[in-house]
């Protein structure tokens, strides 16, 4: 459906921090960059927000309130896990791939970026991803939500500190089947198969690749690391194992020969999941106890500058592997005030071992309600842009992230723009080198 449209924009004087533009997060080597130069030692937690139960993820004070908990603990990094549409408790069929299509979920990216924490997101599909093999659904299912245009849309405006997880604790590779070299080239093939899709879609940004076997197997997917990456056309992975080592590597010499393998492979490698105690064979909740175990896992990868992610910040089965039971970093449980507070390694620990924050938000294309709001949104004929910009660009881009129109303006300007379909498009302000971008649905 065509549509023809006034734009009115109203630029009023306020001083805003010039910055620089961005590209995205690059791996070089074994270290994590940004476009500004910065080296990014991962140092945070995991938090499904999702699963909040007590607010609205279409409010955004109420997941703002718990985003600024989270930095309040000092990381530098929130995993964030997500679902399929169909695969979380807040379905009515729809409903997650809602908060997609209608931005939300690049709303809470972008706060995270605004409050210098890197966002990772990540696929959780607990009855066909977790700790599953059913690369039939991985190749299709997830897949699609990453190649969705509402989901490329996403990474493109967040994509100067976004870092994407295509599954949580894919594939099985030690408890396979098949032979282990045959699990693990099946591993490689279908996610160096992933990446390359992606990468002809246009993202460009950092892919986090789990261990298989639950997260466990770092051994493993540290055998085919280097080849993947080398594969990768940007040369950006990270690899990722989670310290679930109850049965894998259960003491300091253990922990150290694993980590030394990371530190020997010419990869980025991070710790995606850290525990105070672990899962059992069949799923019981938190039935083997780590509280002696991570220790000597943080300490060991704090002398490596290996980054690690703590699980979790809050909404476990287990209450002991929360860090606050009330999503409060004042309220925090005996696992909570150690992993902030340990002065060799916590987040705040200021001996080298502490959470690094991310420098400003340099460039960040980034979606901020206060620069500039859109009334109304969605719309049908006309909408006003309120700006806190003087003499500014107008960007009009569609859900791919190409220019559709561009114009500058200062004060009062009237535009009128034809041959626009309904969807979804950016609205973005330009400048002095900053570009703030807000989301218009056209009906």
């Amino acid at each position: 459906m065509k549509k023809r449209f006034t734009f009115l924009l109203i630029c009023i004087i306020c001083a805003f921090q010039v910055i620089p533009q961005q590209n995205t997060l690059q791996v070089v080597g074994k270290n994590l960059t940004s476009a500004n130069g910065q080296t990014l030692i991962i140092r945070g937690v995991n938090y499904g927000l999702i699963n909040q139960g007590d607010i609205s993820l279409d409010d955004a004070a109420g997941y703002q309130n718990y985003i600024d908990e989270v930095a309040n603990t000092g990381a530098n990094a929130v995993r964030i896990p997500w679902y399929t549409d169909g695969q979380n408790w807040r379905d009515i069929p729809g409903t997650v791939d809602g908060y997609v299509t209608n931005g939300h979920l690049s709303n809470i990216i972008a706060y995270c970026i605004s409050k210098k924490m890197i966002p990772i997101l990540s696929i959780h599909d607990d009855s066909y991803i977790t700790c599953k093999d059913n690369w039939a659904y991985f190749n299709s299912t997830v897949m699609d939500f990453w190649t969705d245009p509402d989901v490329l849309a996403l990474i493109e405006a967040n994509k100067a500190y976004l870092i994407i997880n295509l599954a949580n604790e894919f594939d099985k590779v030690r408890w396979g089947t098949d032979p282990l070299a045959t699990e693990l080239n099946t591993f490689k093939t279908n996610y160096s198969a992933a990446v390359t899709t992606l990468r002809q879609a246009g993202v460009h940004v950092p892919i986090i690749i789990d261990a298989p076997d639950c997260g466990q197997s770092s051994t493993e997917l540290l055998s085919v690391a280097e080849e993947m990456n080398q594969n990768d056309s940007r040369h950006n992975l990270i690899f990722s194992s989670h310290a679930y080592w109850y049965g894998y590597a259960s003491t300091l010499a253990q922990v150290q020969a694993k980590l030394n393998e990371a530190q020997n492979t010419n990869v980025c490698f991070i710790l995606g999941e850290v525990a105070t105690n672990q899962d059992g064979d069949n799923g019981e909740c938190g039935l083997n106890d780590l509280s002696a175990l991570y220790p000597i896992i943080l300490d060991e990868a704090c002398s490596r500058n290996i980054g690690w992610l703590a699980w979790t910040f809050s909404l476990d089965c287990s209450t002991a592997r929360q860090m606050s039971l009330t999503g409060s970093a004042s309220n925090l449980t005996t696992f909570g005030n150690d992993i902030i507070n340990n002065v060799d390694y916590g987040l705040k620990s200021t001996n080298g071992c502490g959470a690094v924050p991310i420098d400003g938000t340099a460039g960040i294309i980034s979606e901020n309600i206060q620069a500039f709001t859109i009334e109304p949104n969605p719309a049908s004929e006309s909408i006003a842009i309120h700006s806190a910009f003087s003499n500014c660009t107008l960007i009009i881009r569609n859900a791919l992230g190409a220019a559709v129109w561009t114009g500058n303006h200062s004060e009062t300007s009237e535009i009128s723009v034809g041959g626009f379909n309904s969807g979804l498009y950016f609205v973005e302000i330009e400048n002095s080198g900053e570009r703030i971008v807000q989301k218009l649905i056209i009906e």
